[in-house]
């Protein structure tokens, strides 16, 4: 298990080192000026030269690669040109708010998708089955910011009974922040329950049938047992599979909700910094994402070996 979680480490670091390389030569092939993109075409000869060295866009290209890459490594991804502050104090101020958003998804989408598969598998061919398979089809096929911004028109415009933006921790004032919180979570957790219910259903359905299933049955154990115990156990493998990319994706994901809900977390400072083109914050949210994609994968394949023991890592 040692040298197999060291093997993934340093693929990590090899996806991560060609990741940073997209990143940097993506952001510096961009057609246009980059500082008259974020300053505007009435910048002062003054201000466009300041910022024009403190970019490095007077060094090689890879001169500018290997000092951003080294001072990333470091914590240290430059100054935000729009917020003229340290691209690191802004993703401590936002990063939390995301983090915060994406777990209560996750660990509310994941238990509801797996009950629900669960129910439609073993009630396969009824009504409750092609009730629930129904309703994770279209709720699959609905973009988080629509749902969002339809939720916004009847509770918020409509009803008056929630608000439409803004965060508040629960610690700070409870009841404002589930006021708050409602929305922005049901559109990040409901696409969540809508996979991992159709992919536990689809993998309940192939474990069931097995014999050593029947074998349990036979046995005379409780159905419930036979089902949460000997099948879900077996049928786990895609459905973390399934957990550790939600994991990962929630994080850059929720770009969307968070900027219709005006949240102010990492996924609007991303949408901010692409749209006034502030390449320290592009660069860094990119690859922070690709970081926690990276861990989340990494968590996935050592869960394997905690669900099926018979996945051999050190082959």
């Amino acid at each position: 298990m040692g040298s197999y979680v060291w093997k993934r480490i340093v693929q990590i670091v090899g996806v991560l080192l060609i990741v940073s390389v997209f990143i940097f030569l993506l952001m510096s092939f961009l057609p246009g000026d980059p500082v008259f993109a974020m300053l505007g075409q009435e910048v002062s000869p003054e201000e466009y030269a300041r910022v024009f060295k403190e970019l490095q866009l007077d060094k090689p290209i890879y001169v500018r690669y290997l000092t951003w890459v080294s001072h990333a490594v470091t914590g240290d991804f430059g100054q935000s040109v729009q917020f003229h502050k340290s691209t690191l104090e802004l993703l401590k101020e936002r990063v939390p708010i995301t983090l915060f958003l994406s777990l209560a998804a996750f660990f509310i989408s994941m238990p509801l998708g797996v009950l629900f598969g669960v129910i439609s598998a073993v009630f396969r061919g009824k009504k409750l089955d092609t009730g629930v398979t129904l309703l994770a089809n279209l709720t699959a096929c609905m973009p988080s910011f629509w749902v969002g911004m339809l939720l916004m028109y009847v509770f918020s415009l409509c009803l008056g009974w929630l608000p439409s933006f803004g965060f508040t921790w629960p610690w700070a004032d409870f009841t404002k922040s589930m006021k708050q919180l409602a929305m922005p979570l049901f559109c990040l957790a409901l696409g969540g329950v809508a996979t991992t219910t159709r992919q536990t259903r689809s993998s309940m359905l192939e474990v069931i049938k097995q014999d050593y299933v029947r074998t349990a049955r036979s046995k005379g154990l409780s159905e419930q047992k036979v089902i949460f115990v000997h099948a879900l156990k077996n049928g786990l493998i895609p459905i973390i599979t399934l957990m550790g990319m939600r994991l990962g994706g929630l994080v850059g994901g929720s770009m969307f909700v968070e900027s219709v809900f005006a949240i102010p977390g990492m996924g609007s400072l991303f949408v901010q910094a692409i749209q006034t083109r502030d390449i320290p914050v592009v660069q860094a949210c990119v690859l922070l994402t690709a970081v926690v994609s990276c861990a989340a994968n990494l968590v996935t394949d050592i869960l394997y070996a905690v669900i099926d023991p018979r996945i051999q890592y050190e082959q």
